[in-house]
């Protein structure tokens, strides 16, 4: 990363925030109910991995994700480059919201049953996404041209997979999730220009939202049963999880001027790398935990008393731990904060798995949560200490440059 700021991060520095030369364009209305009807395919992977929990429902799990992801974030680049203020603009974005509503109906049974209906809603949102793309100019029009023959094989690959059974079938989606991973490599990210507070608006929305579905879980598991002392101390200790994966994650706003700012001292090719990494790649595993999370909420909250089934507390633990160790790589790719409280606590929560199977769910929940809880005061007090820092060697300049500019 260039030590050397560029001169709207000079500004930026001067303001205490970061800089948008093009502009702080919000996300709209639009975009926020979209990325609703995106999560409502997380609701789905947790159904599905909580009625299969073995190594073959989380392979299904892990592929179907992949797919879901790539494309929501190839609809967050679209809708970067492209606000949806236009009426054809609008209406092809709601298109591919029910493209989404598809897959996600379609997600608990894609290997059973349900794969060409998979495979053809994921044709008709790569499709929405290309013609979306085509509006943006002739330069992202060019880029998309690039990048629609991998979309379309994947597509294919799918339907194919959905008429036919057996290990082929997971091949293909094997197949399929490959060339996405390949196609950025093939085709690179450069030529795509990229606003920095809308970018990381977006993913904040998104991420509001998924930890939300562990709200939904609570709810779904719970399966209409009285609120009586038990069920309602259980549901207060499991949203200590999510509360504090939150805080984790967002600190207020600081944690968004910070990642804005860091995106912003960057050149526009090296911007969509590191935006690449942190809000593709870095958020793989933040958004893999919730998932587990989801899932083994619904079984823990059923007989929190009692000794937890060892795939759900493996879940639950290793949930944590996944978000965790997101969180790290988050804060190592942009420099926005530190590392080291979030990968100890990540390796401490691996350990935490056999505690609800050998114990009580209830005690495996209140370990994680102080395991969490933990994280957010060491991470707080060192917010603290580069304050302190940063105001006696440079008044001008905040915690979140300083982390940014140092080698």
């Amino acid at each position: 990363m260039s030590d050397a700021p560029s001169t709207s991060c000079t500004e930026g520095a001067a303001k205490g925030g970061p800089a948008d030369p093009q502009g702080g364009t919000r996300v709209t209305t639009l975009e926020l109910f979209f990325d609703l009807a995106f999560v409502f395919n997380f609701t789905q992977l947790a159904r599905l991995l909580s009625r299969d929990m073995t190594p073959r429902g989380l392979l299904q799990v892990l592929l179907i994700f992949w797919l879901l992801w790539w494309m929501y974030g190839g609809y967050a680049w679209l809708t970067n480059h492209l606000p949806p203020h236009r009426k054809r603009h609008r209406l092809l974005l709601l298109l591919g919201m029910a493209s989404f509503l598809v897959l996600g109906l379609a997600t608990p049974n894609a290997f059973d049953g349900d794969g060409v209906a998979f495979g053809v809603g994921y044709l008709l949102i790569v499709s929405v996404h290309a013609a979306l793309f085509a509006f943006g100019g002739p330069k992202a029009a060019r880029n998309m041209l690039s990048i629609a023959p991998f979309h379309l094989v994947v597509a294919l690959l799918l339907i194919v997979a959905g008429l036919l059974d057996g290990p082929v079938v997971y091949a293909l989606w094997a197949g399929a999730v490959v060339l996405e991973v390949v196609a950025p490599m093939v085709t690179g990210v450069s030529g795509f220009e990229l606003r920095p507070s809308h970018f990381v608006e977006r993913h904040g929305l998104l991420m509001i939202i998924a930890l939300g579905d562990s709200f939904l879980a609570l709810g779904i598991g719970s399966d209409g049963a009285q609120a009586g002392l038990s069920m309602v101390t259980t549901a207060v200790l499991i949203f200590v999880i999510p509360a504090c994966l939150w805080w984790v994650y967002f600190d207020e706003s600081e944690k968004a001027r910070r990642a804005e700012y860091a995106l912003e001292c960057q050149d526009a090719h090296q911007r969509s790398r590191l935006a690449l990494s942190a809000f593709f790649y870095a958020h793989v595993p933040m958004l893999l935990g919730l998932i587990l999370i989801a899932a083994a909420v619904k079984k823990t909250i059923a007989a929190p008393y009692e000794p937890l089934a060892l795939a759900p507390g493996a879940a639950l633990a290793l949930g944590v731990s996944l978000y965790l160790a997101g969180i790290a790589w988050f804060h190592g790719i942009l420099r926005i904060g530190p590392q080291r409280f979030h990968c100890a606590a990540a390796l401490l929560g691996v350990a935490a798995v056999p505690v609800g199977h050998l114990f009580a769910a209830v005690v495996e929940v209140a370990l994680l949560g102080l395991l969490i809880v933990s994280a957010v005061i060491s991470e707080h007090r060192w917010s603290r200490r580069m304050g302190h820092l940063v105001h006696r060697t440079d008044p001008v300049r905040t915690p979140a440059q300083l982390e940014v500019s140092r080698p």
